[in-house]
């Protein structure tokens, strides 16, 4: 039984769990709609969550409650499944699983429960630091530059002579593209060379 399903941005990437009490769970992955699927090297378990970044390139599952016992793995992966990797944290009652858009903030929510091994519920939390990538294209006689939105605050700057340090914020605020999860700044084509960055505040 199928337990938990997830995709990428754009529908490409998905990924399905399932278990559902039975020790033999999978994590299925398919890279092209849904039309192939293929498991991946994750032990057998009761798998019951699953979220992906907006690429599809970065994932995590997290299983519980397999033939009596109630705790299970998290499990993460970085290549859209092609290998995994399990963490420091310890086997619990995993709820649910999420993954921000660029994949660099995982998190996943134990469940408190009445073994006084476990204790109360809990919030995991794993933090990788953030390498944005930009796009630029042309657009309506200027440029739209586009990045995934971050798991950590960046400011696009702007500076039209590298051997300067004069780099300078650029005004026009980023709006969010819902249907790849970019953030998106519009700018008036340069008259002669810029060149363009992403910085924390």
């Amino acid at each position: 039984m199928c337990w938990s399903v997830a995709s990428s941005a754009d529908g490409k990437m998905l990924a399905v769990v399932d278990g559902h009490g039975s020790p033999f769970g999978h994590v299925y992955t398919s890279m092209d709609f849904g039309t192939t699927w293929v498991t991946n090297d994750v032990p057998q378990w009761s798998w019951q969550n699953v979220a992906l970044s907006a690429d599809g390139t970065k994932m995590i599952a997290a299983g519980w409650f397999s033939s009596g016992n109630p705790t299970g793995p998290i499990y993460a992966s970085t290549n859209s499944g092609l290998t995994w990797f399990s963490n420091s944290i310890p086997n619990s009652v995993w709820n649910g699983v999420v993954c921000s858009a660029d994949g660099n903030k995982l998190m996943a929510v134990s469940a408190g429960t009445n073994l006084s091994s476990l204790g109360k519920g809990s919030i995991w939390i794993l933090q990788t630091t953030p390498a944005p990538s930009m796009t630029i294209a042309p657009a309506n006689g200027g440029l739209a530059i586009s990045w995934v939105v971050p798991s950590t605050n960046f400011v696009l700057q702007q500076n039209s002579d590298l051997t300067t340090a004069n780099w300078s914020n650029v005004i026009n605020l980023p709006v969010l593209n819902l249907t790849n999860l970019q953030n998106q700044v519009t700018v008036p084509a340069p008259a002669g060379s810029s060149f363009y960055r992403l910085k924390t505040p």
